[in-house]
């Protein structure tokens, strides 16, 4: 919940002003006018200051993917088992442990008591429910069948999420590997190589260059690291401003599909998506064209996008959506196949899941197979940075012997 300030006026045309608490701006108005007043300015309350345990209590409290699909499951049974809409969302919100969940259940509670539908309820939080899941609900409305659509949500979410955590639980190793021997080095630069610097001031030109070299990048990440982490931060928010930008994006979008391996990993993840977004919606009812144009907002890839712009072209003119897939370089074969059948057998919308199934187990194999190649990588890289560390410094002792005196 946020904390609104406004102005507003009465329907007596007298001047009223105060605070109002709301989940967003847009509901703010709407329990303003609920009131009889008829707001003329309304801002975010301004706090002095965020303490870290509100911070902590934000971030905790916040609600997450993982509880929309929660909800969303327990929303369809409780509707199946014959709970009306109001009796379950009031159930479910009395039984939600965050309290931003708890105020987010009834706030649509309050606006589907207030005549709203349950669709135009879900839509006033666009943060929590994307546009596909808003639209999915809005056709099981229209078509009846409110119960299957939300059981056909909650199958999506929960496939969704757990190809998410799959991926997650797999790069945790090489991430702390990585963050592990990256300060293992940083240790040894900044704190050990230092100790022998003393040691090798007085041998002047005849040390070793690897030494030369060690003790240049010690020295320089000791006496400049500021330079080096303002260099590397500007670098890091420049090229995300640019990859922000239309032409950084198209780019960007156009080297994801070439990355060696990573590549693959990417094409197959849009398709994995693009198949699962599109089988949910037409299996809820939901007309092909608005299907294709909810699924093009879904998918961040400008590339992806102009296919599905075709695919809808080619659908307006009456033609299937197989063709214009077949034509891209970004189906492959396989998939375009499976569609087709299922265009020939009118199950698209099954094919379309069994296509996106098929994918997310490529998906965890080639995870699998990249992560079989980056760990041990990764423990060659270390190895070779703290190889030649010590090399350098070996070769500076041995050196030692050799000076005349």
């Amino acid at each position: 919940m946020e904390t609104f300030s406004y102005e507003a006026t009465t329907k007596k045309g007298g001047m009223v002003s105060g605070t109002i608490e709301a989940v967003n701006e847009r509901l703010a108005v709407d329990r303003l006018q609920e009131r009889g007043y008829y707001p003329l300015k309304i801002n975010r309350a301004r706090k002095q200051r965020i303490p870290i345990s509100d911070l902590l209590s934000f971030l905790q409290n916040r609600v997450r993917e993982r509880d929309i699909m929660t909800f969303t499951y327990q929303l369809g049974v409780l509707l199946d088992a014959g709970f009306p809409l109001e009796r379950a969302l009031s159930v479910l919100s009395d039984l939600a442990e965050k309290k931003a969940l708890k105020d987010l259940l009834k706030e649509i509670l309050s606006l589907v008591r207030g005549g709203k539908s349950f669709s135009d309820s879900l839509s006033r939080f666009p943060s929590v429910f994307p546009l596909f899941y808003v639209n999915m609900i809005k056709s099981g409305e229209a078509g009846g069948f409110l119960e299957d659509t939300i059981s056909r949500m909650a199958v999506y979410l929960e496939n969704s999420q757990a190809l998410k955590e799959e991926i997650r639980s797999a790069i945790i190793y090489p991430l702390v590997l990585s963050v592990v021997g990256g300060a293992a080095v940083v240790v040894l630069l900044t704190f050990v190589v230092p100790k022998f610097t003393t040691i090798f001031s007085d041998l002047g030109e005849t040390l070793p260059l690897p030494t030369v070299i060690l003790l240049t990048v010690s020295n320089s990440l000791r006496n400049y690291w500021w330079i080096i982490f303002i260099f590397l931060t500007g670098g890091f928010f420049a090229l995300r401003h640019y990859i922000k930008s239309e032409n950084g994006r198209r780019l960007w979008d156009k080297l994801k599909f070439k990355i060696p391996m990573f590549g693959k990993l990417y094409r197959e993840t849009i398709v994995s998506r693009f198949s699962r977004t599109m089988g949910t919606l037409l299996g809820s009812g939901v007309p092909i064209l608005n299907a294709l144009q909810i699924v093009k907002g879904t998918l961040e890839s400008d590339k992806m996008s102009e296919t599905i712009s075709s695919v809808r072209e080619g659908v307006r003119r009456g033609k299937g959506i197989s063709e214009p897939l077949k034509n891209s370089d970004i189906f492959p074969s396989i998939a375009v196949h499976m569609i087709t059948v299922g265009e020939e057998t009118g199950k698209l919308d099954e094919m379309l899941i069994k296509i996106a199934d098929r994918f997310d187990l490529e998906i965890r194999t080639t995870v699998k197979r990249l992560l079989s190649l980056l760990e041990p990588a990764l423990i060659l890289l270390m190895g070779i940075i703290i190889g030649f560390i010590v090399i350098a410094m070996l070769m500076a002792i041995f050196s030692i012997n050799e000076l005349p005196f």
